[in-house]
């Protein structure tokens, strides 16, 4: 069973991934057999590794790796391997390295990681999905992200010259084949072994085996449908006889059209405002106590301004300008610092209240503030007698 196969056989990476395996087959001395409905393919002490195992594992392989175990050498050389984990997993086990505190505190951390990861794509990933309304918002305002120029699919066939290709618009219009034509008597060959086809391309677009030519696709559209073009010269090359097969005006694409790009376009956003969601509705059910601040609490006042401006989250930024007020009140930049907190609880936050509370603290501590006729707005507004603060 264990032949040559296990000295060279198998791609590196598929090693390092098979190396993540914690066991292929079924508990310890449980061997499962075709009359039960699974076929073992091998057993390795007590453990059997099942043709539904295998396959399980296989799948897991990327494409490009898993062509190279298509063939029934490939598969029993990935058969070996598994064999091999699963005798190196036994041995482990059998040797007590689970029982060792290095072991079991790097088991540990996988644990939490693989809890981590599937909460996230459980709780934020998956869940966080543009509304709608939001992606009917987004085509109605980048109109300019949907527009589809005018364009043709045209096929060509290039002579060496314009006498060439004279004597080739002679034959089209006996009734000679275009196609045929174009692959038999086409100096381009790229398009000639497939029927001159140029594909489609825009007035100011990219044409095949041509490049970006103005000249000739203002030449190339004014063709009716299936209209032969007379030879028009294309610098460097020589002369072309061209006809176009279809043709699209320029339209608009319909949300029905976009709608699967727009979410894609929308969805990290919407899986950052839903994890920011996720994390304020974890803090409230668990509960965060901070038990000190070691990093921020030899911040200078210029460095908690700083870290508050720049910080993401809100909650985050709130506690920044607090820590500025409460350790440096008398810091030139502290009103603002007030002023700030009311202003991120009112319009990042939506907390009425908490707002209300703040503007109310600034107007206490700092009533000389350039910002006071700012703040006495801003409680109009929570209040409902003022307009809306606008930002510049």
């Amino acid at each position: 069973m264990m032949r040559t196969a296990m000295r060279a056989g198998l791609l590196p990476a598929v090693l390092v991934a098979l190396l993540a395996l914690a066991g292929c087959g079924g508990e310890k001395g449980e061997e499962k057999t075709a009359s039960g409905g699974d076929e073992v393919l091998v057993t390795v002490g007590g453990t059997s590794i099942t043709k539904a195992d295998f396959e399980a594992e296989l799948d897991k392989v990327p494409p490009y790796q898993r062509r190279e175990m298509e063939s029934p050498q490939g598969k029993q050389k990935f058969l070996d391997r598994l064999v091999e984990m699963e005798l190196l997993y036994q041995a482990a086990l059998a040797d007590g390295l689970d029982k060792t505190p290095d072991v079991k505190d790097e088991m540990e951390r996988a644990r939490r990681q693989i809890l981590m990861r599937h909460y996230y794509k459980s709780a934020v990933q998956d869940a966080a999905q543009p509304s709608e309304e939001q992606i009917q918002a987004y085509y109605d305002e980048h109109p300019d992200e949907f527009g589809v120029k005018e364009r043709v699919r045209a096929r060509w066939i290039l002579a060496e010259s314009k006498k060439d290709a004279q004597r080739l618009a002679g034959r089209l219009a006996d009734g000679a084949d275009f196609a045929q034509l174009a692959r038999e008597n086409s100096k381009d060959a790229p398009t000639a072994t497939e029927d001159g086809d140029l594909g489609w391309f825009t007035r100011d677009g990219y044409v095949r085996s041509i490049g970006v030519n103005e000249g000739f696709t203002n030449r190339v559209f004014g063709l009716k449908l299936g209209e032969v073009s007379a030879p028009i010269e294309v610098e460097k090359k020589g002369w072309a006889l061209v006809r176009v097969d279809e043709h699209e005006d320029a339209r608009t694409k319909s949300l029905a059209e976009v709608r699967g790009d727009i979410a894609r376009r929308l969805a990290p956003k919407a899986q950052e405002d839903l994890y920011a969601d996720t994390l304020k509705q974890l803090r409230e059910r668990f509960g965060v106590k901070e038990m000190a601040e070691p990093f921020t609490s030899a911040a200078t006042p210029e460095e908690l301004f700083e870290m508050a401006q720049s910080a993401k989250d809100p909650h985050e930024r709130i506690e920044y300008y607090q820590q500025m007020v409460e350790r440096f009140p008398d810091y030139e930049q502290a009103d603002r610092a007030m002023f700030m907190v009311g202003f991120v609880y009112s319009e990042e936050l939506g907390d009425s209240a908490e707002a209300r509370a703040a503007f109310e603290r600034f107007l206490s501590l700092y009533p000389k503030s350039d910002l006071v006729e700012d703040a006495h707005y801003m409680l109009g507004a929570l209040s409902g007698t003022e307009p809306p603060f606008q930002t510049q």
